[in-house]
């Protein structure tokens, strides 16, 4: 919280000086024999109100219902704390962070096509069915559709915030952020009341990446914060996967040129299991929907009828009526039943897919 101290000086100083509280303490020689400390920012400490700064932040936090966990604490993200410039303390509100045992980030454009949250679809509902953690920045597009895809299937999901938790950004996903603070967990590096600044964003795509076994991105131009993320997962050993996305479209230059660089091709969500370490792949639960095929599910005639529409493509509500000569009341009735039987499954809009 002192002007001009970031996370790189946070750790310089207490390797130097032994502790935050002994940095506080320190005169402004010590200080500034540190590296990176000037008068300018070794008087900034001198001067900062400490007890009064930490008790008002311990009230917001309070307040907002938002536990404080330090670098050292046993619900710290140990991915996390391996890279290079670990976050020193994380606001965080919602699940335990220990309950995220499997977590993967899933990044993208802030305005994706109906391709874009298909692909989302189709990855993250398994993947969180099977026990994955979807992590993403609940920005608009596609961080905000993989969110709601992961809370869709019963999964964890954790929103990690470019401003405090006492703030919501983007504005209008508030009641998403309420619905992941149920189901799962929402965090921060910054304090309470911090507006999402310009700057406060790639530092939260690298606790995305950071945090996460591996980065998904799906769809994203050329200038994209997502590729900020891969980058900050290739500097931190993680694993880059990226879908790949018709030539002529804007959305998929980004993925196809980490496909090029040597990012991971994804096709289904097995391309990306069988790159987790080996420990992760044995723990994670297996599917309920593992091993069933069509062949294998007793279908009446108006099933095996809906469902022969929607095999291969996603197809609209109307579309599968004036195709199957079905009324709508029937098409309706068929179509939750497929869905109680794990067949098909509600996307965007009136739209349905197969499952299996």
């Amino acid at each position: 919280m002192v002007l001009g101290v970031g996370k790189t000086l946070f750790h310089r100083l207490v390797r130097a000086i032994g502790s935050p509280e002994a940095v506080f303490k320190a005169s402004k020689s010590q200080l500034m024999a540190v590296e990176g400390i000037g008068g300018k920012i070794a008087q900034e400490i001198l001067n900062f109100r400490v007890d009064e700064k930490t008790e008002r932040e311990l009230r917001l936090a309070d307040k907002f219902g938002a536990r404080i966990i330090t670098v050292g604490c046993e619900e710290y993200p140990p991915l996390l704390k391996a890279i290079y410039d670990p976050p020193p303390v994380i606001y965080c509100k919602g699940k335990d962070l220990r309950y995220a045992r499997f977590p993967l980030a899933v990044v993208g454009t802030r305005k994706p096509t109906s391709y874009g949250r298909r692909v989302v679809e189709e990855l993250c509902h398994p993947l969180a069915e099977k026990g994955v953690t979807v992590i993403s920045g609940l920005a608009r597009g596609i961080d905000t559709f993989a969110h709601r895809v992961a809370l869709k299937a019963n999964g964890n999901t954790i929103a990690v915030f470019g401003c405090g938790l006492a703030q919501t950004y983007p504005p209008e996903n508030a009641g998403l952020k309420e619905q992941i603070i149920e189901q799962g967990s929402v965090i921060s590096e910054f304090p309470m009341t911090m507006g999402p600044e310009r700057n406060n964003f790639p530092a939260r795509n690298r606790i995305i990446s950071g945090m996460s076994y591996g980065v998904l991105v799906v769809e994203a131009g050329e200038k994209s914060g997502a590729l900020i993320t891969a980058q900050f997962a290739l500097e931190q050993g993680r694993e880059v996967f990226a879908t790949p996305g018709p030539i002529t479209s804007p959305n998929s230059k980004g993925p196809n040129r980490l496909i090029q660089s040597g990012a991971k091709l994804v096709t289904d969500p097995q391309s990306i299991l069988e790159e987790l370490p080996f420990e992760v792949q044995s723990s994670l639960e297996e599917s309920v929907q593992e091993g069933k095929n069509i062949a294998s599910v007793e279908l009446n005639e108006k099933e095996r009828n809906i469902i022969s529409l929607i095999h291969l493509e996603e197809c609209h509500i109307d579309q599968m009526i004036e195709n199957s000569g079905l009324s709508p009341a029937v098409v309706s009735a068929t179509l939750l039943q497929l869905e109680l039987k794990g067949l098909v499954r509600q996307v965007e809009g009136n739209k349905f897919i197969a499952t299996i």
